[in-house]
């Protein structure tokens, strides 16, 4: 994996994201995630991030959302999480 091809991709599933919502981009290992406490939901598998996204969002104001994505790096110990405001 070459990092200019993995930060495209990483550009480009983050802009995705960002059409809705201000973005924090953070990276975690894996095993500290507690993905059952997530809703799993079908994406776009890229070459280096799996075809899943574990998400929860919570209501903070009527039009105002908070939440955090998750996507597994291939071949990786590590996530891509994504904090989100609207």
């Amino acid at each position: 994996m070459s990092i200019n091809q993995f930060l495209f991709d990483l550009k480009n599933v983050v802009s995705n994201y960002e059409e809705d919502a201000k973005c924090e981009l953070l990276f975690e290992r894996t095993k500290h995630i507690a993905f059952d406490i997530y809703d799993q939901q079908v994406c776009e598998e890229t070459e280096h991030f799996t075809g899943v996204e574990y998400i929860i969002q919570t209501s903070v104001f009527e039009d105002y959302f908070e939440g955090t994505i998750i996507r597994e790096i291939k071949d990786s110990d590590y996530c891509m999480v994504i904090k989100y405001a609207t």
